[in-house]
């Protein structure tokens, strides 16, 4: 019996979301923003914005210091957030305000000395004690006039934040970038934003940007978000699995300037049926998954979890390649899905750069009929809780803990996938 699709709408862009904000603040006109993507990570951009805000009340395109502001600092807090983490920083470089940024203890191991080395080079003042958070951004505003060097394999964060941050600067600055530059659609998507709040940079083939001082913000009256390719990609996932429910992704199209729209390349190459509509993308699964074999995903590092869980579930040996900046994400991913990967029975390799699994479609069927459950540890860690979510009609067995961490970034997750989970039904 045939089901017709359920249409699922995923919520606005995290990644989006948090850079349409830093530039809506450096406006001192406002912005109509649509299908915003409220979650923790953007409730913390909007919570430090607020603060920086209200600090300096006047536009912060071109921040002064009031003679009757207060000395005191303002703390802003980020848990592990670790995009609002990076912007708050390089925007905190044009306030003249003493600012201090701290967040969890995962966020206090996650290294953030590649941006405040090249912040404090472009001539601002930013203090920490071991290279990583809490950090204190002194009331030394951001100067450019610098050729300026930067890893592009740690993250591409620190570039999209610099990138932000620099029009503003009082001179111009060019950035050259060292080593090959991670996830480079993340970057992409800073520039095209950029472009459509007036911002000029000039890209010479991701190696260098000049970038010119003094710029100002021209932005859009209205600028509606996309929905999150990221979250988007478990659902489809969910779908490839269950091929007897359909599922219409709305607001997910093929002119994203999302990199990890690519996860829809990735279930074509998997077998499963993807056709493109106007307002959305309609993914039907198919009864046989095809491994992805050997494939490079660093420019799409959040889709690495989606895939690893899928390969489980395909004949032969899946390795997903160039993904070390993994270890430094919200848990150390790579070891994260070794372990929990492993309890299924499912052989899996990692080293610093890539992660190889042994799909067993059969075992799992086996397995399935198992009635000794398996906890599965998050970390703390969305992108793990939601993977092995799509899993778990077919391996009832897994008990998910922790599942309330999915609100880092997609919060309504649980009760979108018991909605198809009913329709199918």
């Amino acid at each position: 019996m045939s089901v017709n699709p359920i249409k699922i709408q995923v919520p606005g862009s995290k990644s989006i979301t948090n850079r349409v904000l830093l530039l809506a603040s450096l406006s001192d006109k406002p912005i109509e923003i649509k299908n915003i993507g409220l979650c923790d990570d953007t409730k913390y951009m909007i919570e430090g914005l607020k603060k920086i805000r209200s600090a300096n009340p006047s536009t912060t395109n071109n921040p002064t210091t009031s003679k009757n502001s207060t000395n005191k600092p303002i703390k802003i807090f980020t848990a592990n957030a670790g995009t609002a983490t990076r912007f708050l920083t390089a925007l905190a470089t044009l306030q003249e305000k003493t600012i201090i940024i701290d967040g969890d203890k995962r966020m206090r191991e996650r290294p953030i000395s590649e941006l405040t080395n090249a912040l404090n080079t472009l001539g601002a003042k930013i203090t920490s004690k071991n290279g990583v958070l809490p950090i204190t951004i002194h009331p030394k505003k951001l100067q450019g006039g610098k050729l300026l060097k930067i890893k592009g394999n740690i993250s591409s964060q620190y570039l999209s934040a610099l990138l932000m941050t620099t029009p503003f600067a009082t001179k111009n600055t060019t950035i050259k970038i060292e080593q090959k530059l991670c996830s480079t659609p993340y970057v992409k998507m800073t520039l095209s934003l950029l472009t459509q709040f007036g911002i000029k940079i000039v890209n010479k083939n991701f190696k260098q940007f000049i970038i010119q001082g003094n710029q100002k913000i021209r932005p859009p009256k209205t600028i509606t978000i996309e929905s999150d390719a990221s979250s988007a990609s478990y659902i489809g996932a969910y779908s490839a699995l269950q091929p007897a429910t359909p599922v219409f992704l709305e607001g997910i199209t093929k002119n994203s300037i999302q990199g990890d729209i690519k996860f829809l390349d990735y279930l074509k190459k998997m077998g499963c049926k993807i056709t493109f509509q106007k307002t959305g993308t309609l993914i039907k699964g198919v009864k046989t998954l095809k491994s992805l074999g050997v494939i490079d995903m660093n420019e799409t590092p959040d889709l690495v979890m989606t895939f690893a869980i899928l390969a489980i579930f395909t004949k032969g040996i899946t390795k997903i390649t160039n993904i070390k900046n993994l270890k430094i994400k919200e848990t150390d991913r790579l070891q994260a899905l070794k372990n929990e990967i492993s309890k299924l029975g499912i052989k899996v390799k990692t080293s610093k750069n890539f992660i190889e699994i042994h799909g067993n479609p059969a075992l799992l069927s086996q397995l399935k009929e198992s009635s000794s459950p398996t906890s599965i540890e998050t970390y703390n860690d969305h992108r793990i809780a939601m993977s092995f979510a799509i899993a778990q009609d077919l391996l009832p067995f897994i008990k998910i803990k922790n599942r309330n961490c999915v609100s880092k970034s997609y919060t309504r997750f649980w009760n979108d996938l018991k909605k198809i989970q009913n329709h199918g039904k």
